[in-house]
Formats: structure tokens, C-alpha cells, sequence
């Protein structure tokens, strides 16, 4: 007698979902075995590309961002763009759910416990009361919640400072708008804003004032550095520092192996990094493509963006408008505050926080993700011990392969899950 087909779970349906979807269909599973768990209504879409707005770009070349690791110029072929191009980032939700197809089930769902059963199967509970029972499980829920700036610790919601630039709703319209942060996420919610009315401007504030380095006009050749030459932190300073102006190819080329470089460095080592260098290293490792670039330089010679150097001391809302005020004296006054220094590491969505709670699971390092096992993906238990068949992918990971959100990384995890799965 035949043995009753397999079931998946992937639990949550943004890039990371998606992907291991597709790789579970590429390695030969069929997609009606496979269920993925996502509230929202279209999947393919999360926190990056659930946006509409054609300003908001892509961060890695064309080239880079096949969702299928044995066909690296799917993306490029799916597109028709240039491999050297920095599409659109709203296409790309487009494109996974065009390569997932439509015979996965999609549980429009919050999948809130998981349960492994002593047959080694996983009963998952979902938010409306539900449960279903599978031979595999991969979690893949994405980011933590929206990253508060000390100086709004504490202080009661106020619908003119916007916590959560990503939460699905509109900017709303207004004309001066002040952001704190000067990262992507400013530089997308700025090309929104500005794009609205040729009247409308933009304060951006940060402690470093700083905005992200560009990406070259045409391709690079990343240098080819061994594990050795940046296995401490220490050593990683000194390569980037050597490189000088070509730290874009010395910075793209720790990309194959920064996850064992992180992992070669001491908890100390790590939470240092994460203090001291982590604003840098960001802001060249994220890097914007060309043309948005030079349309931030415009607006800061036109005085549309003015970018602040200094630390907020605290916030101040009225009905209206809202005043920022920094340690310096200096103040601002706006009609909104867009909050846009990106997500915490530390997981907070419901699964994540019951695995935990009930002693399932633990966070990862420096309370980054959760407990994984990165050379198998497998979830870990408090204990150190591994399911067998609980995985975890994407900034789930964070903990121990630090850069764990990029598609190339995101593809290569999907990829290994599949494979150990044949």
C-alpha cells in the first residue's frame, strides 16, 4: 500500500517563502504537498516588495537576483533587462509568483505554534484555531518589527510620527516631512514623498548623516579575499582600510564568505562590530542604484533634501505638526516623522515568540534570529540539539550568518533545504 504523500509547511510567504517554495518544486515536489502560511493577500511580496512605487529599486544588480540557484540568469531572462540594471523593486514580487505558479495552497493565515509529534510529525496551529499536520516544516517569517529610536522610547503613539514606514499604508501626504535615519529605507519613503509635489521637501536626520554609498555605473570585479585574511575583526578593518577606493570590490568580495567570517569571530568580536561598524559597513554593503543617486544629489542641491548630522534629544507632536530637537539646541519642525532606521533583529512575530516562550527554541546570538544550525538550516533546540525536519531560512538566521537577506544568500539556503530533502 502506497504511503500517504508528504506535506510543507513554509510558514510565511514574503521572498524567503516563495523561494524555498520554488526550490522545493524545482528538486521535484509537487506544489500541491506544499501549504505556505502568509496573512497578506499576494504572495512574493513582505517588507521589500510589497511596494508599488517605481522609485523604490532594486539594491543588487539583475544579474544577482534569480530566485533559482542552478539557473542564475532566470531574473534576467524573466525581465529582459540589462544583467547590469537595478529594475524596479515592484516587478520582483511579479516574478516570484509567476516562477512559485499557482498550484501551492496559500493559507491567507498566522501560523502561531508548532507542535513535533512523537511520530516526528509537526502539527501547526494557526491564529484562527485551526491545525494541520506536516512531514516538514520551513520557517521563513522575515524580519523583526519596526526598529523605535531611544528618544520615542516610552512615549504614547501619535499619528504624526510614523514608527512603521512599512506597514502597508500610505505615506501620508503632506509637505514637509522630516525622516530620522538616512538609510535605504529614507531613500525610498524620500523618492515617494518628493515625487508627489514639486513643492514638498524633506529633513533627514541621522547621528552619522550619512547616506548610502552608490553602486558604480557599470560592473566591478570584487576582489577574491581567503577566509584567513578577515577571520577577526581586527584583520576584517585592516583589509577594508588597504582597499581604499576600491572598497566596493573589497566589500563585495567578502560576499561568498561572510557568513564564516562572522562565525569566526568571538561574541565580543561581533557585538563590537555591530556597535562600531555595523553604520558603516551597511551603508557600503547596501548600496543604491546609480540613477537614484544622482536624483538625491539633485535634490540636495535643489534644498529639497536637507540632510542633519546630529542626535535627537526628543520628539514633540501637536495636532499639526511635529518638532524635533537634538542635543546641539538646533530644532526642526515638519508635518510628519517618518522613523526609517530598519527592523530590530530580535524576532517578535507571534510563532517566533511561542517557540521561545514554551522552551522550543532560543534566539540566535546577540539576540539576532533564532537558534539555527546554518551548515543544515535546521531549527535548533535550547539544548543545541537539531529537529529533523524544522528549518529555518532568510533573517532567521542573522544570529549566526549575520547577512541573511539578500536573495543570492536567501536562493543558496533555499537550494541546500531542498536538497536535503530529495
Amino acid at each position: 500500500m502506497d504511503s500517504a504523500p508528504k506535506r510543507y509547511l513554509i510558514v510565511g510567504g514574503g521572498a524567503s517563502g516563495v523561494i524555498t517554495a520554488i526550490a522545493l518544486i524545482s528538486s521535484g515536489v509537487d506544489p500541491h504537498q506544499i501549504d505556505i502560511a502568509e496573512p497578506r493577500e499576494l504572495l512574493g511580496e513582505g517588507l521589500a516588495y510589497q511596494t508599488r512605487d517605481a522609485m523604490h529599486r532594486l539594491n543588487v544588480p539583475t544579474a544577482k537576483m534569480s530566485a533559482i540557484e542552478d539557473a542564475p540568469d532566470d531574473f534576467v531572462q524573466w525581465s529582459s533587462a540589462a544583467a547590469y540594471s537595478f529594475m524596479e523593486r515592484r516587478n520582483y514580487s511579479t516574478y516570484l509568483r509567476d516562477r512559485l505558479g499557482t498550484a501551492v495552497n496559500h493559507i491567507p493565515d498566522l501560523v502561531i505554534d508548532i507542535e513535533q509529534q512523537d511520530s516526528g510529525q509537526v502539527t501547526a496551529t494557526s491564529s484562527s484555531g485551526s491545525t494541520r499536520i506536516y512531514d516538514t516544516v520551513v520557517l521563513a517569517m522575515g524580519h523583526g518589527k519596526a526598529r523605535v529610536p531611544d528618544f520615542l522610547l516610552g512615549q504614547p503613539a501619535n499619528a504624526r510620527i510614523i514608527i512603521d514606514v512599512w506597514d502597508g499604508d500610505d505615506l501620508p501626504s503632506c509637505q514637509n516631512l522630516i525622516c530620522f535615519g538616512t538609510g535605504l529605507s529614507f531613500i525610498d519613503i524620500a523618492m515617494t514623498h518628493l515625487a508627489r509635489n514639486p513643492h514638498n521637501k524633506v529633513i533627514a536626520i541621522s547621528g552619522s548623516g550619512n547616506l548610502p554609498e552608490r553602486h558604480q555605473s557599470s560592473p566591478i570585479n570584487p576582489f577574491n579575499p581567503t577566509l584567513d585574511e578577515v577571520n577577526t575583526l581586527e584583520k576584517l578593518r585592516t583589509y577594508l582600510a588597504a582597499a581604499g577606493d576600491k572598497w566596493r570590490e573589497a566589500v563585495d568580495g567578502l560576499r561568498p564568505i561572510t557568513e564564516a567570517m562572522w562565525r569566526s569571530f568571538t561574541p565580543a568580536e561581533r557585538e563590537e562590530f555591530l556597535r562600531t561598524d555595523g553604520s558603516s559597513w551597511s551603508r557600503r554593503r547596501h548600496r543604491i542604484a546609480p540613477d537614484i543617486a544622482d536624483r538625491v544629489d539633485e535634490e540636495i542641491i535643489a534644498d529639497r533634501i536637507q540632510v542633519v548630522k546630529g542626535k535627537v534629544s526628543r520628539a514633540t507632536a501637536s495636532e499639526n505638526s511635529v518638532k524635533i530637537s537634538l542635543e546641539n539646541g538646533r530644532s526642526f519642525h515638519g508635518d510628519y516623522l517618518a522613523v526609517c532606521i530598519g527592523r530590530d533583529y530580535e524576532l517578535s512575530d507571534p510563532l517566533s515568540i511561542s517557540l521561545i516562550n514554551e522552551g522550543k527554541t532560543s534566539r540566535g546570538p546577540l539576540g539576532m534570529g533564532l537558534s539555527v544550525d546554518v551548515s543544515t538550516g535546521l531549527l535548533q533546540k535550547p539544548d543545541g540539539s537539531t529537529y529533523s525536519n524544522i528549518y529555518a531560512i532568510g533573517p532567521l538566521r542573522s544570529g549566526e550568518a549575520f547577512e541573511s537577506t539578500a536573495i543570492p544568500e536567501i536562493r543558496k539556503q533555499a537550494w541546500s533545504i531542498s536538497k536535503a530533502l530529495k
